[in-house]
């Protein structure tokens, strides 16, 4: 049996029989819908959900009316209860909306029927094989079904049981002799929902072993049956390293595609994700928007950039900054399926940024407990510890950067504008491809880091305090959706105590860094701050302060109590800010640039340690000649930083949160944007009952700038 299934538990329900052992009510439910104006027959849906630490403590139990049923868990929390499972079901006919109950149980003790066999698809004409066309002439292939028919019950699974079955086959792209490509590798994720009328097939080509090939280039054509029917054909495909693409099928026939709508305030409620404001209506025309932006999209086909920016470092606000990206949380609030097309769309096509590093002897993501002084941008010395490119198989077109600089391998990636592309995708749909992309991306701020800064093997985070947070949320991501008995789990989970031990050790020392909780400090001249009235100064973002304190409390809510110290260090000075009005002007609070202390004679920083001295210090710093009030221009991120101190108990958070939109006067500019729109969990947020006087203020004195980072 595969390793992923060992934790497994799989339930059937069949026409007639409840598998609900228990007279709980259900933890979570799922909707089903059809497609509008039309039943739906032999429909075939599979899902992720995510449930509450000690929700589903004896076995996750499936109840849809008149469907079969199969639940595989993926995880579990420390407990013992269920954390993740993977839902399948087949429903003979959907007229309308249909409610999946998640509950928990005592598994059903009736018989069950076999999963469904490698040889039951064997038995049929099913086929996928992907052929590549190379500029040299040469032609290599690889076959799902000469994949799966050697390997036969001994598959690799990701999905096994009555209503559905996964086979994961990874293989070699080989000519007519059987001469495998020295860099390509192909994988097939095959599942075969029960007696095979419905079987989904992902195509995946990837170019990320650690063996360093440079750009491919080649014709691809995928066929699916044993008649070989051409199903997707794209010309000059120019594969850039430590790459990766995928397209899915259905064969024979694709089934009724219902949409599959999760209930937000349970993901929210497990601490998988914030508690975003689910008053806000996403309207229709954003929707459509975003519908007809993605349809005349060139980025959308194999290799393409989709919704991201090209290049990542390039600065100011765009969609995918943020806890998680703009189209994600439309997705989410809405739950539109053609937004969630389009998440899911992006989650694909994050596989084109080359940041993919499979080892070549594992099959695995690279780690660094294989290789601790490993970098990936490969600017160090020493053999062993970047990789040596291959010369290109075929030089790719010219592409341009940003800057005008001409970029060969470009898309360009950037751990301090990184978003998160796969973690909601797989949260949404158990989708084997998601969670390596979740794993890849994770790694990927590891491998990025300068490996002395890095303490080589132990992964601590040495990147832009933004850097860091979108990191840490990466890899804290990828930890908490690893299935039980991945070897990814506990890597990505030692180094997040690693990070998380480092801070707490250096905040609170002793000595004490400071007392007013600042952090990531730089001069003058590093701020880019020009005519000072201090050059002695030391500054910070207070925005990219804002991130950390998210990613931290984010941490927390996934289970990682020792992630409470930073955040609540930071804290300090977010709260403090809105709270010693007769000392720190509230006005001040939000700045793209804060002091914090400056450089004394000795070389070493002296903080400010009390509101009155850093609020006037501040005062000079924000002084311009034509600017008659300050402003508070990063009220987007500060009121994320607030939130998180209200939902952690926070001493005064709750009132530095009040004093914050009292002065913005509610939700506008930045603050508009859902994707920052996080809630408090426990307290009210009674923005509407802002009066009107308050409402005005907030407008004349704050209103939220547009991010310039």
């Amino acid at each position: 049996m595969s390793a992923h299934l060992r934790p497994a538990l799989m339930i059937l329900c069949t026409l007639g029989l409840s598998a609900l052992a228990s007279s709980a009510a259900p933890a979570a439910r799922v909707t089903l819908r059809p497609p509008p104006g039309q039943p739906a027959k032999s429909v075939v849906v599979t899902f992720g959900q995510v449930f509450k630490k000690g929700d589903i403590k004896q076995g996750v139990l499936v109840s849809a009316p008149k469907a079969s049923v199969q639940a595989d868990v993926k995880c579990k929390y420390d407990d013992g209860s269920v954390r993740f499972a993977v839902v399948s079901a087949i429903i003979p006919e959907l007229t309308g909306e249909t409610t999946v109950a998640l509950g928990d149980g005592i598994e059903d003790q009736l018989a069950k029927p076999l999963p469904v066999q490698a040889a039951d698809l064997l038995r049929t004409d099913f086929d996928a094989t992907v052929t590549l066309k190379f500029p040299d002439g040469a032609e290599r292939s690889a076959s799902a079904r000469k994949l799966l028919d050697p390997a036969g019950a001994g598959a690799r699974t990701w999905l096994a049981g009555p209503v559905a079955t996964e086979w994961l086959l990874d293989g070699m792209l080989g000519d007519k002799d059987g001469k495998a490509d020295p860099d390509l590798r192909a994988q097939f994720q095959v599942r075969a929902y029960t007696g095979c009328k419905a079987v989904r097939v992902s195509v995946v080509v990837e170019n990320c072993l650690d063996t360093w090939a440079g750009n491919i280039g080649y014709d691809v054509a995928i066929t699916l049956g044993k008649e070989g029917k051409v199903l997707y054909e794209k010309k000059d495909v120019n594969h850039r390293r430590l790459s990766r693409w995928r397209r899915d099928f259905w064969w024979p026939d694709a089934p009724p595609q219902v949409a599959v709508i999760h209930d937000l305030a349970y993901l929210s409620a497990s601490g998988a994700l914030p508690n975003y404001d689910r008053s806000v209506v996403i309207p229709e025309k954003t929707l459509a928007a975003m519908v007809g932006q993605w349809a005349m999209s060139t980025e959308t086909n194999i290799m393409g950039s989709g919704s991201l920016t090209k290049y990542m470092p390039t600065t100011g606000g765009r969609p995918e900054i943020g806890p998680y990206p703009n189209w994600t949380v439309q997705y989410l609030l809405s739950m539109d399926p053609r937004a969630k097309a389009i998440v899911l769309g992006n989650g694909d096509l994050a596989g084109s940024w080359p940041i993919h590093v499979r080892n070549a002897r594992t099959g695995r993501i690279l780690t660094l407990d294989e290789r601790p002084k490993f970098w990936i941008s490969g600017y160090r010395e020493g053999e062993k510890e970047r990789p040596l490119w291959q010369p290109d198989r075929k030089a790719p077109p010219p592409q341009r950067m940003a800057d005008g600089k001409e970029d060969p391998y470009y898309l360009s990636p950037d751990v301090a504008h990184m978003g998160s592309f796969a973690y909601v995708p797989y949260l949404v749909t158990g989708d084997f491809y998601c969670l390596e992309e979740a794993y890849f991306w994770g790694n990927y701020a590891l491998l990025a880091q300068w490996p002395v800064l890095r303490q080589d093997g132990k992964g601590i985070m040495s990147d832009q305090i933004r850097g860091n947070a979108w990191g840490l949320r990466n890899i804290a991501d990828a930890a908490f959706i690893a299935p039980d008995g991945d070897p990814e789990a506990k890597y990505f989970e030692e180094r997040i105590h690693n990070n998380l031990a480092e801070m707490a050790a250096t905040m609170y020392g002793p000595p004490e860094y400071n007392k007013m909780g600042f952090w990531g400090i730089r001069t003058v001249t590093d701020a880019r701050i020009q005519g000072a009235a201090n050059p002695q100064w030391m500054i910070t973002a207070p925005w990219e302060h804002d991130y950390l304190i998210w990613s931290l409390h984010h941490l927390t809510e996934l289970g990682y109590a020792d992630a409470a110290k930073p955040r609540d260090f930071e804290l300090r000075w977010q709260v403090g800010v809105f709270t010693h009005p007769g000392e720190y002007d509230p006005l001040l609070g939000a700045p793209y640039r804060m002091v914090v202390g400056e450089m004394g004679p000795d070389k070493k920083v002296i903080f400010y340690e009390d509101w009155k001295k850093l609020g006037e210090e501040n005062a000079r710093l924000t002084k311009a000649p034509k600017q008659e009030k300050p402003r508070l221009s990063y009220d987007y991120s500060a009121y994320l930083g607030v939130v998180c101190g209200v939902d952690a108990g926070f001493p005064r958070a709750a009132d530095a949160l009040k004093v914050l939109l009292g002065i913005t006067g509610g939700f506008h500019g930045m603050l508009e944007d859902p994707a920052w729109r996080v809630v408090p969990r426990n307290t009210p947020l009674r923005v509407n009952d802002l009066s009107p006087e308050k409402r005005s203020r907030g407008d004349e004195k704050g209103g939220g700038e547009r991010r310039r980072e």
